[in-house]
């Protein structure tokens, strides 16, 4: 009794065991990286903005594992005393204390020198990435086995050399500058390289102005002047600035071309020229960390340079300045050039253009069909009314055939048949009366064979004593009361027209006697308006006319091709409980 309780528990532990293997080890393979970003200005100041976000993309998109991704910022618009960077470490140690992240990366050169002066006390142990800094700001950057620095490389004299090939004429050249550390280093530089170009320019320095100064100054330049714009942290008067919102005020104010430095200003105001790649050099960070907490980084340190990206220029600064993109340096793109016609529109233009030429094709081929199809139409239709021409011929001749011969014969032998019966015995006298009789009779059965295959009354007395006898004939054999109404002929009716108009009211008044369930039938035959009108409706029981369309039966579509022939219509009303109503008409020939 006690195996019976044992077993079920022990299966129940061995389960739980085998379920806590799997979720650890779910747990270890989807392990969780963490990364510090320290920017220089603040996360989205550009042109570090674009590089942090295209790094945060590519490295969440890239990572086979989680990534926690931590920021803080430290704030170099000025220059920042030992108390705020001690402040600054204090802050970073705290937050992180026991919990070191999986990798750092700094962005821009105050964040770099920060890191590299304090990391020892900061996370010694953690690899590092320095990124977002020309070449020149990192040349003393001592650099651990393992880590990785992506730089930029601005190349001053090219810069200069494609503005001048752009505008050949330019004499004045106002550089845009701030006052921070970091810009008083630019300013040097630039200094330095454009030495190349004295006597063949003037630069107009105006790092000691403030902003609305700047403002001033570059809406007043004299003829044949340009701008560059090269950093603006924070002006003269020490107001820090976004690099986006200086490109516009610059834009409003200027009275001459503006030249940038970063692929971010293009769209925003500068005519363009070489550049660095911010997105680029994102890209090139988010890859050298991903080589890094894969367990796949170097033994030695890892240094690669972003040269220059080919010229690129702004369509719209172009025509605003009227440059010939002629005169652009070899292997210059153009951005914002508006598509053409063809190249905005092809896919509706290809689309529309497919869709007409299949259009017509189906037109042409409806067409096509369709002609045949009357052809094949009318040769049906002559065919109808040569069979229906035909049928009423053969008709004809057997009525007349049973009509001047086997009536006559019949009587005929009747005749015979009296006389016998006059000189015969009283029993041969029966028989030979009951004979008579059968001859009587079918003598009147053949001669009503005779007027149904065609009424000769029509030729005889016209076509309202033949209606008059047919609806009597239908008085007589049904238990229908049967209305003939007429009025008189204005016009006259050809033969054809009236055997048309009596075949329509015999094949309608059979087929009320044979389905309508009626009790009252009105005929009438009516002149008016040039053409002839027949009318037949009952009281019976009706029907669906929508539906009977569709299921046509070979009466009613002999009823349609006779009158069709004489170049007249038919039309058939019906509704279920409220009878049927045959309207025929033709058109008749004005007495002369």
């Amino acid at each position: 009794m006690r195996n019976a309780f044992l077993w079920p528990r022990l299966s129940i532990l061995v389960a739980c065991s085998l379920l806590m293997v799997l979720v650890s080890g779910v747990a270890q393979a989807a392990s969780t990286k963490r990364v510090l970003i320290i920017h220089s200005f603040g996360r989205d100041f550009e042109p570090y903005g674009t590089i942090a976000s295209v790094f945060r993309t590519e490295l969440v998109r890239g990572s086979p594992d989680t990534t926690l991704l931590y920021e803080a910022t430290f704030d170099a618009g000025r220059s920042a005393s030992a108390l705020e960077e001690s402040t600054f470490r204090e802050y970073l140690t705290a937050r992180y204390d026991g919990n070191a992240p999986d990798l750092v990366v700094t962005l821009g050169p105050p964040a770099a020198r920060f890191y590299l002066a304090n990391r020892n006390q900061i996370f010694p142990a953690v690899p590092y990435v320095m990124g977002a800094l020309d070449e020149r700001l990192a040349r003393s950057a001592v650099l651990q086995p393992g880590d990785a620095g992506i730089f930029g490389k601005v190349d001053i004299p090219r810069l200069f050399e494609d503005l001048l090939k752009t505008f050949p004429d330019t004499k004045t050249i106002a550089m845009v500058f701030g006052a921070s550390e970091l810009e008083r280093f630019w300013i040097a530089e630039a200094k330095k390289a454009l030495a190349r170009f004295d006597g063949q320019v003037q630069f107009l320095w105006l790092n000691d102005l403030s902003l609305e100064q700047i403002e001033q100054r570059v809406a007043t330049l004299p003829p044949q002047s340009a701008v560059f714009f090269g950093l603006l942290i924070a002006d003269a008067a020490g107001v820090p600035y976004d690099r986006s919102t200086v490109l516009a005020k610059l834009r409003e104010s200027a009275n001459a071309p503006i030249f940038g430095l970063y692929e971010t200003d293009l769209g925003k105001g500068s005519v363009g020229g070489s550049y660095t790649s911010q997105r680029h050099h994102g890209e090139q960070m988010a890859a050298a960390a991903l080589r890094i907490l894969s367990g796949m980084a170097s033994a030695t340190s890892q240094v690669e340079v972003t040269e220059f990206s080919p010229p690129v220029y702004d369509w719209r600064e172009l025509q605003r300045w009227k440059v010939d993109p002629a005169r652009l340096p070899p292997g210059s793109k153009i951005w914002f050039k508006p598509p053409t016609y063809w190249q905005e529109h092809r896919i509706a233009i290809v689309t529309t253009a497919a869709a007409l030429l299949f259009q017509s094709v189906l037109i042409g081929a409806l067409l096509w069909q369709r002609r045949g199809r009357r052809r094949a139409e009318l040769e049906a239709r002559s065919l109808g009314g040569r069979l229906i021409t035909a049928h009423e011929d053969e008709r004809r001749r057997l009525a007349r055939e049973l009509h001047d011969d086997v009536t006559q014969r019949l009587a005929g032998l009747a005749i015979d048949v009296s006389r016998i019966e006059e000189g015969g015995s009283p029993a041969s006298r029966e028989a030979i009366s009951s004979v008579r009789n059968g001859l009587a009779d079918l003598s009147e059965d053949v001669h009503a064979l005779s007027y149904q295959l065609h009424p000769s009354i029509i030729e005889d007395l016209g076509i309202v004593e033949a209606l008059r006898a047919e609806c009597d004939r239908l008085a007589r054999q049904e238990t229908i009361a049967v209305n003939f109404d007429f009025g008189a002929l204005h016009a006259q009716l050809h033969l054809d027209g009236a055997i048309c108009l009596f075949r329509v009211a015999q094949e309608a008044l059979r087929n009320v006697a044979r389905h309508a369930n009626a009790s009252k039938v009105d005929v009438s035959l009516i002149s008016q308006d040039g053409r002839l009108t027949l009318c037949v409706h009952d009281n019976g029981i009706g029907f669906h006319s929508a539906g009977s369309r569709d299921r046509a039966s070979l009466g009613l579509a002999s009823m349609r091709e006779r009158v069709r022939l004489q170049g007249g219509g038919i039309d058939i009303e019906s509704s279920p409980g409220n009878g049927t109503a045959v309207v025929a008409w033709i058109p008749l020939q004005r007495a002369p």
